[in-house]
């Protein structure tokens, strides 16, 4: 199996409630947020300002191991095989929408992010000199938790003051209590991420963790997710851009696709757990919003069975 096929376009977390599936071995940290960030530290070189994400820091955080850290080098990879590597321009699309959506939350006056299954992610570290006295938690699995402080210490120094990281062990502790326990405050206007998630676990889970944020955040609070057409997770690839390669090989790394919706299915659970959807972005929708270039022409083409969903605490 070539490494391409293994990789996906999101930081896989199960951990947010008993019943979940489990997306990444016990013990060991998320093979997808490295990925991830890589996809990311790429997109931040890239050439065209227009396209080019701004997570500078990504590139400290992980090192290079499935592509050259040069863009133009790992392009060149990429290029090679668009289909294979469609994960790379899904990934920098949707950095940059997370990116937009979190500086209008605060704008709003979102006081907290929380970044649910947070891998390699590097918000709090960007938008802390702008946003001084926003508190930021990141959320993962212990060991995933315990690879990122290590990669803080490398790159900062130490883990800044302002950064909560929260390990979560799902099969000890709750959402609810682990945050708690970080100084979450449940009366304050906060901005959930949940990036690259969704797919990775059971509707149960995925509920669970929707129904902390609908009822333990400030009303007007924000959370932005993304998700996979429900053919996808059932196996239906026909027609569908680079499915089969990615579904076939995330199974193959242990990390299978899971859960997946139609887009009626999806914002009726998400009002079923107390959030109001106000946007689901369909491929096309988001690369021409994020991904069209300074020439007015899409970088790459993202598969059009992933979407993202921006929703409110009601």
């Amino acid at each position: 199996m070539s490494v391409a096929m293994r990789l996906v376009a999101g930081a896989a977390l199960a951990l947010l409630a008993a019943g979940a599936a489990r997306a990444v071995p016990p013990g060991r940290a998320s093979f997808t947020a490295a990925a991830t960030c890589e996809f990311r530290a790429l997109g931040a070189q890239h050439p065209d300002p227009k396209l080019r994400n701004r997570d500078t820091l990504a590139g400290r955080l992980c090192p290079a191991q499935l592509l050259p850290r040069e863009y133009e080098a790992a392009r060149d990879v990429i290029d090679l095989d668009p289909e294979a590597y469609a994960g790379f321009f899904y990934v920098n699309a949707r950095t940059r929408y997370i990116d937009a959506r979190l500086e209008e939350a605060l704008a709003r006056g979102a006081a907290q992010v929380v970044v649910l299954g947070a891998g390699f992610d590097s918000r709090a570290y960007r938008f802390h000199d702008a946003h001084p006295g926003v508190a930021f938690f990141e959320v993962d699995l212990p060991a995933t938790i315990e690879a990122k402080r290590r990669a803080l210490e490398r790159a900062l120094g130490a883990v800044p003051a302002y950064a909560r990281l929260v390990p979560l062990d799902f099969d000890t502790q709750t959402l609810d209590g682990a945050l708690g326990g970080a100084g979450y405050d449940p009366a304050a206007k906060t901005f959930f991420v949940l990036e690259g998630v969704t797919m990775y676990v059971s509707a149960p889970g995925i509920g669970a963790t929707l129904d902390f944020i609908g009822h333990h955040a400030a009303a007007g609070s924000s959370v932005v997710y993304d998700y996979i057409l429900r053919q996808v997770a059932e196996g239906r690839y026909e027609g569908l851009y680079a499915a089969r390669k990615e579904a076939l090989g995330v199974a193959r790394s242990g990390e299978p696709f899971v859960t997946g919706w139609t887009p009626a299915e999806a914002a009726a659970f998400a009002a079923q757990h107390g959030l109001a959807v106000r946007e689901d972005l369909d491929a096309a929708a988001l690369a021409h919003g994020y991904l069209t270039g300074s020439d007015g022409k899409p970088d790459g083409r993202i598969p059009e069975w992933y979407r993202i969903i921006d929703a409110e605490v009601r």
